[in-house]
C-alpha cells in the first residue's frame, strides 16, 4: 500500500508516475484522502517490481579454514546435508623410542569443539575416522574446495557415539585402533635417521578423513583447527624405579586440512543449479530464494523495470530507497537468522564485481529487524539510495545488472548456515523494494 504525506493537487500525474513503476504487474495507487494545494510533496511506494532468483558459486575453497565440520542433518528445504573434513598428518619432530624400556599405551586423536552446531542436537552422533589411501595435494590454482575429495578406507580406525551437548566444549577424543599405532611406531624406528623421512612418513600415512554414519546422526558439529585443538597423542611410558609417562604429538592443524561438503538428495531443484552462469526464479522454488554458506548458494535481485523509474528524475528525485528482504518464518528460527548479510554488483552469467560500500568504503552490510511476536515483520534491511539513484542516470539501464545477497565470506566452506528469503509479492512477508519519492511542482 501506498502511504503518502504530500501537499499537491496534481493527481494526474501522480497516477502517471504510479502507472509506470507498475507496468509489470497488477496494482491501484491509493492517494489517501486529504489534499493540500503547493508545490511539493513526498510519497512512499512500494509495488516497484523485484524479481529475486537463486544462484550458487561453482566452488568454495575450504582449504585451511579454522572450522572442520562433520556430521550430517536433513535441512528443511535442501534435505540430507553432509559434512567430512580431511586432514594429512605431520611428522613428530621430538619422536624417540627406546624398544627396552618404553611401552606403548595407547595412540589418541583429539577434537576441540568450537561451539558450532547445526541440526538436531539432541540425538545421538557417531563419528568414524579413517586412513586416505590418496595423498592430500591442493589443485593447479594451489586451493581444494567443498566438491573436492580423496579415496579413503572402508574400514575405520576410530570411532565414538556420543550426545553433542555443543555449548559444553568437551573435547572429542576416540583411541585409534593399537594395530594402526604400533605400525606408525615401527615405521618411525625404521627410518629414524634416513634423510628423507618426513617425505617417506607422508608418502606412507596421507592422512585421515572425519566423518559420520549417518543412519543415527542429525546435526553437524563444528571443531578447531589449531595445533593445540587438533592433534593426535601418541601415549607410552618408561619402566623403572618409577613409573614415567611419555608423550609424542602429531599435528593435523600445520598440515593439509579441507571441508568436504555435500548436499544428497539431487531432485531438490535448489541441488540441481548446475554451475555458477545458471540461476532459479523465485517462481520455481515456492517463492522463496536461499542462501547457504556450505553449499555456495547466493541469490539476486533484479529491477526488471529500473528503465520505468528514469520518469522520476524529470519530476523529482528518490530521497531514499530501502530494500527489505524478509525470511521465511514459518520455516526459519530466530537463532537461525544470520546477524549480518552482504550486498553486491553482480552483471550477465553472474559475474559477481564486488560489495557495494558506504561512506567509510566498508562492504554494506544489513540491518536486522526482528518482530519478537509475530515474525511477519522480520526483515533484512539495505540503504539503496546511492546505488539506485546512480542506476537512473546511466545513458542506457543495462537490465542485465542486479544485486547479488551473499553470507560473509568468512562463513563460505566452513558451516552449513543458511537463510530463506521470500520472493516478491503482495503480502506483508513478501520482500520488496520501498522508494522515498520527492515530486517537485515546475509548472
Amino acid at each position: 500500500m501506498h502511504q503518502l504525506r504530500f501537499i499537491s493537487s496534481r493527481l494526474f500525474l501522480i497516477t502517471t508516475l504510479a502507472f509506470l513503476l507498475m507496468s509489470c504487474q497488477k496494482g491501484e495507487l491509493n492517494l489517501g484522502d486529504h489534499v493540500i494545494n503547493s508545490s511539493t510533496y513526498t510519497t512512499l511506494i512500494d509495488t516497484v517490481y523485484i524479481q529475486l532468483s537463486t544462484i550458487k558459486e561453482d566452488s568454495i575453497s575450504t582449504l585451511a579454514t579454522s572450522n572442520a565440520i562433520v556430521g550430517y542433518f536433513r535441512h528443511p528445504l535442501l534435505s540430507g546435508q553432509e559434512a567430512k573434513s580431511y586432514f594429512s598428518m605431520g611428522y613428530p619432530q621430538n619422536f624417540s623410542w627406546d624398544n627396552e624400556k618404553q611401552t606403548f599405551d595407547s595412540l589418541v586423536v583429539v577434537l576441540k569443539p568450537n561451539g558450532y552446531s547445526i541440526g538436531d542436537t539432541t540425538v545421538d552422533v557417531r563419528i568414524q575416522m579413517h586412513t586416505l589411501e590418496e595423498v592430500l595435494e591442493t589443485n593447479d590454482d594451489s586451493k581444494l574446495y567443498n566438491t573436492s575429495s580423496f579415496k579413503y578406507s572402508d574400514t575405520s580406525i576410530a570411532s565414538a557415539t556420543f550426545r553433542p551437548y555443543p555449548n559444553e566444549n568437551e573435547e572429542l577424543t576416540m583411541r585409534i585402533d593399537d594395530a594402526f599405532a604400533l605400525e606408525i611406531i615401527n615405521f618411525l624406528n625404521e627410518y629414524e635417521n634416513h634423510v628423507d623421512k618426513t617425505s617417506l612418513f607422508k608418502d606412507e600415512y596421507k592422512g585421515f578423513v572425519f566423518s559420520c554414519d549417518t543412519s543415527i546422526t542429525r546435526s553437524v558439529l563444528g571443531y578447531s583447527v589449531s595445533d593445540s585443538s587438533a592433534y593426535i597423542r601418541l601415549y607410552s611410558h618408561f619402566s623403572g624405579l618409577e613409573k614415567e609417562e611419555h608423550i609424542t604429538d602429531f599435528s593435523l592443524a600445520s598440515s593439509v586440512h579441507f571441508n568436504q561438503l555435500q548436499s544428497h538428495n539431487k531432485s531438490i531443484r535448489y541441488n540441481q543449479i548446475a554451475d555458477g552462469k545458471s540461476m532459479v526464479k523465485s517462481q520455481q522454488t515456492s517463492n522463496k530464494v536461499l542462501l547457504q554458506s556450505g553449499s555456495g548458494l547466493k541469490f539476486r535481485v533484479d529491477f526488471p523495470t529500473m528503465q520505468n523509474l528514469v520518469e522520476f528524475e524529470t519530476k523529482g528525485h528518490i530521497v531514499k530507497a530501502e530494500l527489505q528482504l524478509k525470511p521465511d518464518m514459518t520455516i526459519m528460527n530466530r537463532t537461525d537468522l544470520p546477524s549480518n548479510i552482504y550486498i553486491g554488483d553482480i552483471y550477465r552469467a553472474n559475474d559477481i564485481w564486488g560489495y557495494l560500500t558506504d561512506s567509510d568504503s566498508n562492504p554494506l552490510s544489513s540491518s536486522l529487524y526482528i518482530d519478537q511476536l509475530y515474525h511477519e515483520k522480520t526483515y533484512y534491511s539495505f540503504d539503496l539510495t546511492n546505488y539506485i539513484n546512480s542506476r537512473l542516470i546511466e545513458t542506457v539501464i543495462d537490465t542485465d545488472r542486479g544485486l547479488v545477497i551473499t553470507l560473509p565470506d568468512t562463513e563460505m566452506g566452513s558451516t552449513f548456515n543458511w537463510l530463506a528469503i521470500n520472493g516478491y509479492g503482495r503480502t506483508t512477508r513478501s520482500s520488496k523494494l520501498l522508494l522515498y519519492y520527492y515530486y517537485y511542482d515546475t509548472e
